[in-house]
């Protein structure tokens, strides 16, 4: 394990799409990456002719471009290449796509606590695979919609997305009578895709979520074909079925999901539902006591230097920031949370109530007492000016894994 502040490698393999999150997370722009990939390398032969072959070589990048694709399970990397390999120019630009079961190398010149928190969260296995399995469904005059979503610790993704056309329930018996054996097709297509995509042993809650009753006529259909196919792991895990309201089908109706209490109780104890929780009780607190919250870097550094700070809420997104002075306040102030005492809730931008924080800035808290911090600042930062680099919001309360080899 490296050691805070120092220059230090580690060798990491991904075994599963959570796991590349997690390196998401823990890579920056300017680390050195390393892993095998494929290169088109350029030969003379010794009558000058040019022959191109693909060959397998180990490549050592400096990153300079990150892009994540967690539905895909890919996370591309964009940089200059930094070691001797034979057809291939020193400081030449290449992308390494890193997938599952897939190795690699990560140096960092400087390790932070941040780093390393998220390092011991990869490789601790705590939090590894999906709790949640969630199907949204819904018909009406557009047609059907269906979503099958996984919720792990670091992610809400879907799985399996499965439309149709409208299904007519009145006029011509023969036309009502195919758009039934239509819907009973869709209901087949998606209960593949649940059996498919959904690891029964694991998660602790399978909800079937949407407005009307939809959803009970699949439910109905799912465990009749259970019972008719001998599919046993879906009918032994009949108890870990809820179904409840939601207002749509697409995948932010999982931050109502989430609320709901008959699902909130099977995954108490999870992450997602840690963070859906905190921050509930955030707007709650915003709502009755406005001087026990506060949010934007400027005010909850503030509230961090009175020791104020009962729980910190940040967006992780913050710690990807290529501004490395600017990560380092959030560093700072993650570490002087943890020194006071403070609970840290670090939010995936990948849950629905990540992106809830990140549209209050990305930084908030909930404090120990009341302070009056807007009247306590405002002043200030009227005289010294909002120099603060422009992307969070300043101002209180206002409209608004990884196996280690």
């Amino acid at each position: 394990m490296p050691t805070v502040g120092l220059e230090g490698e580690v060798r990491l393999l991904p075994e599963t799409a959570e796991d590349l999150w997690h390196t998401y997370n823990l890579i920056c722009v300017g680390d050195a990456l390393s892993a095998m990939t494929i290169r088109k390398v350029a030969k003379e032969s010794s009558t000058g002719s040019v022959d191109s072959q693909r060959v397998r070589v180990t490549l050592a990048i400096r990153l300079k471009t990150i892009d994540f694709d967690p539905e895909a399970g890919e996370l591309r990397l964009g940089g200059g290449v930094l070691n001797e390999v034979e057809g291939v120019r020193l400081g030449s630009h290449h992308t390494l796509t890193l997938e599952t079961h897939r190795p690699f190398s990560l140096r960092k010149d400087e390790w932070d606590t941040i780093d390393l928190e998220r390092l011991r969260d990869a490789t601790s296995r705590e939090w590894a695979g999906a709790d949640l399995a969630a199907v949204l469904l819904k018909e009406g005059a557009a047609g059907g919609l269906a979503n099958v979503c996984l919720v792990s610790g670091g992610m809400s993704i879907v799985r399996a997305k499965l439309e149709t056309n409208p299904f007519p329930k009145q006029g011509d018996p023969r036309v009502v009578h195919g758009a039934k054996k239509a819907r009973d097709h869709w209901f087949k297509q998606l209960l593949d895709a649940v059996v498919r995509h959904v690891d029964f042993e694991k998660v602790k809650c399978v909800v079937l979520a949407g407005p009307g009753f939809t959803k009970d006529a699949f439910f109905e259909y799912a465990m009749a074909e259970a019972q008719r196919r001998e599919l046993r792991e879906l009918l032994v895990s009949k108890p870990k079925w809820v179904l409840c309201h939601a207002t749509s089908a697409y995948k932010h109706a999982l931050k109502e999901v989430l609320a709901e209490p008959s699902v909130a109780t099977r995954v108490s104890d999870t992450r997602a539902m840690a963070e859906v929780l905190v921050l509930k009780q955030f707007f709650e607190t915003m709502a009755a006591q406005p001087e026990r919250v506060t949010y934007g870097f400027r005010y909850v550094q503030y509230a961090s230097e009175q020791g104020a700070i009962d729980k910190l809420l940040l967006a992780d997104t913050l710690f990807r920031a290529q501004h490395v002075q600017r990560r380092a306040q959030y560093v700072q102030l993650v570490e002087a949370a943890n020194a006071a005492g403070a609970a840290v809730h670090i939010f995936s931008d990948l849950h629905a109530s990540g992106e809830q924080l990140a549209g209050l800035s990305g930084v908030a808290a909930l404090l120990r007492y009341p302070m009056p911090i807007d009247d306590i600042l405002a002043e200030q930062l009227e005289e010294e000016g909002d120099d603060d680099g422009g992307d969070d919001a300043v101002g209180g309360p206002q409209e608004s894994g990884l196996e280690v080899t």
